[in-house]
Formats: C-alpha cells, sequence, structure tokens
C-alpha cells in the first residue's frame, strides 16, 4: 500500500504541470514578461540593489524559441539573494539543482512581481514571488510543476498504452491579476497508427489579485473534469483522486494565506486522505518556506485542533538527519519560552517513535 500512494503521489504531482520546458510563462503582454524588452527599465533596480546586473545573467539554452521563455541561470549568490523564504526559509542552493528567472514583472511603484523555475532531476518547480523596490521578499507562492509529458506503465492492448498528459499556464489578466490553469488528460496511444484519443481530462484554474502592498490574494477557483478515469480501478479511486487534487490545491495557496493551514488541518483529519502525500507535501510547500509561521499555528491550536499538521513535523523529523536539523532550527529561531518548552516535548515524543 505504501509503494501504490507513492506511485500515485509521482503520478499526481504531474497533474500540476507543464508540458515541455518553459511552457509555465505567457502574458497577454509580452513586453512585461521579457527580460531583454524591459533591460535598463525599473523593474531591475531592486535587482541591481542586491548586487545582480542583468548583464550577469546567462540565458538558458534549451529554452523553446519565444520571448517570454528565455530564462536566466541563477548563480550561487544570486540565488541566495531571491530564493531565501520563496523556496525555503533559509535557502541553500544544491549541487543537484538549479534556478531559473523567468520573468520580472512591475505591478506598481513600490511591488515587483519575478517568477522562477528550480529544476531538480527531470521535474521544475515553478514559483512566483513578490518584492518590494529594495529585493526584500513580501510575498510568495509555489505554482505547480513543470514537467514533460509522461507515459504510465500500463498497456491497455498490445498496441495501445495509457499516456498522462500534463499542462500548466500562467499567464496575465491585467497589471495585478494573473491566472494559472492545470491541466491533465490521459490518452489512448496506438503505437501502430499512431493515433491519440482523449479518454479523461481535467482542468483546474485559480485567479489570484496581486494588493498594492504585494500580498497575493486569490480571487476565484473553478475546474472541470471529463470523461472516465483510470489512473486506478478500484471503488476508492475517485474518492484518492479527490482527496490528492485537494492536496496538491493546498500547496498553491499564497504564503500569506492567512486560512490554509485550517484547510490543510481539516483535510488531515480525513481518514483516507494519503497520508504519506500529505506528509511530503505540506513538509516541502508549506513548513519549509515559512517554519516558523507553520509552529506558531501549531501550538496556538494545540488546545482545540486534532493537531494533525504535527504528524508531518513528527514525520520528517525522525526521517533523516537533514530534515530534523531543518525542523530543530526553525523551533531554536522561536522567541516564545512557552513554544520551546512545547516543541522540546514534541521533539521528544517523535524521537522515541523513531
Amino acid at each position: 500500500m505504501k509503494h501504490l500512494l507513492l506511485i500515485i503521489t509521482a503520478i499526481l504531482v504531474s497533474c500540476v504541470s507543464c508540458r515541455g520546458k518553459g511552457s509555465a510563462s505567457v502574458s497577454s503582454d509580452t513586453r512585461h514578461d521579457s527580460i531583454t524588452a524591459i533591460d535598463d527599465n525599473r523593474s531591475f533596480e531592486f535587482l541591481r540593489k542586491l548586487g545582480i546586473e542583468y548583464e550577469s545573467l546567462i540565458a538558458k539554452d534549451d529554452s523553446l524559441p519565444a520571448t517570454y521563455d528565455r530564462d536566466f541561470l541563477l548563480t550561487t549568490p544570486e540565488q541566495c539573494s531571491l530564493l531565501r523564504g520563496v523556496i525555503t526559509s533559509d535557502f541553500t542552493p544544491s549541487d543537484t539543482a538549479s534556478a531559473y528567472l523567468v520573468s520580472v514583472r512591475q505591478i506598481n511603484d513600490n511591488v515587483i512581481l519575478c517568477q522562477y523555475k528550480y529544476l531538480f532531476s527531470d521535474a521544475e518547480d515553478v514559483y512566483l514571488a513578490t518584492y518590494d523596490t529594495d529585493g526584500h521578499l513580501i510575498d510568495a507562492m509555489f505554482a505547480g510543476n513543470d514537467w514533460d509529458k509522461s507515459e504510465l506503465a500500463y498497456n491497455l492492448t498490445d498496441s495501445t498504452e495509457l499516456v498522462s498528459v500534463d499542462h500548466t499556464l500562467v499567464y496575465f489578466i491585467g497589471d495585478h491579476e494573473f491566472t494559472y490553469n492545470h491541466e491533465y488528460k490521459e490518452i489512448e496511444h496506438n503505437v501502430n497508427t499512431d493515433k491519440d484519443t482523449t479518454t479523461y481530462s481535467q482542468m483546474a484554474s485559480m485567479t489570484c489579485n496581486i494588493k498594492p502592498n504585494g500580498k497575493i490574494d486569490i480571487t476565484m477557483e473553478d475546474g472541470y473534469e471529463d470523461g472516465v478515469f483510470r489512473l486506478r480501478r478500484g471503488s476508492d479511486s475517485k474518492k484518492e483522486w479527490k482527496l490528492m487534487n485537494d492536496i496538491l490545491s493546498l500547496t498553491r495557496y499564497p504564503y500569506s494565506d492567512k486560512k490554509v493551514l485550517d484547510r490543510w488541518d481539516d483535510l488531515g483529519k480525513v481518514d483516507a486522505a494519503p497520508s504519506e502525500s500529505f506528509d511530503y507535501h505540506f513538509f516541502k510547500y508549506v513548513f519549509l518556506p515559512q517554519p516558523e509561521k507553520v509552529l506558531k499555528w501549531v501550538y496556538d491550536n494545540r488546545d482545540y485542533k486534532s493537531l494533525s499538521l504535527t504528524m508531518p513535523l513528527g514525520f520528517y523529523y525522525t526521517y533523516t538527519p537533514q530534515s530534523r536539523k531543518i525542523i530543530d532550527e526553525a523551533i531554536a529561531r522561536l522567541d516564545n519560552p512557552a513554544m520551546q518548552t512545547y516543541y522540546k516535548e514534541m521533539t521528544e515524543l517523535w524521537v522515541s517513535n523513531d
């Protein structure tokens, strides 16, 4: 069962992904999202204040031949300046990953929006972040994954295979409003005729508004599905599919959202929720960028909530020395003695269950 859930997680993560490289940033006005078009524009002033010059950015060689797909590789100092608090609260570049600056957009006189791709293995995480003109981070959000289409190891017949196709599109519908759509399709591919037939499709859409102070606010969520979902057979597949989509949806909420932790807690109370997927996504996309916020929420709600959000912390505390170090350091930064005592007791409990 554990192995099956991990397979489902890996496949469903790609359901919020982009098909192909460089497809995650499209604008109704490409002048704003083109780095080359806004060279010497005020949008880059905050980068210069961080010691980053436009001329130092290295163009990504494998981008598609479109203006908005000229991604720029960030060097180690640039990654530390821009991605701390976006990917993790104390971001440290990895030897096995790369980060790219996809687009820069001036929202108003005081707010800049950047889009990044963080590459590891064969996947790309897409992030959006707002800054003030001095380069200080205001708000951020994980926007989904950017993957090529993936084939499922599932032969319908000797000549037909089932293929999953994933696509994410981020585009602006106004000066300070953007929408991103996540599309998943299951396609029957006939090997002999090379013909594709779509048997299932799902679309999830979210519209966000960037406030004058730089905070990101979700203004609309929508979605639909068509066809018969066949990723798994069995009576529980539909229920697990919905739970996985709920988990993935919550990972894409802005860090400043005040209700998202309540929603994570409510979702964690569902007995049928794939717990390993819940733990993984919560830890990576919610806890790592803003650990103090999560620790404070858990402490403040310890008396009347299910404390389901302590499960991913306990899991990762005992999982590897590295994850334990990350959580211990976050606890050490807390400035409340009562919270320190509470988490000392919690970590002792986690260790005893290891």
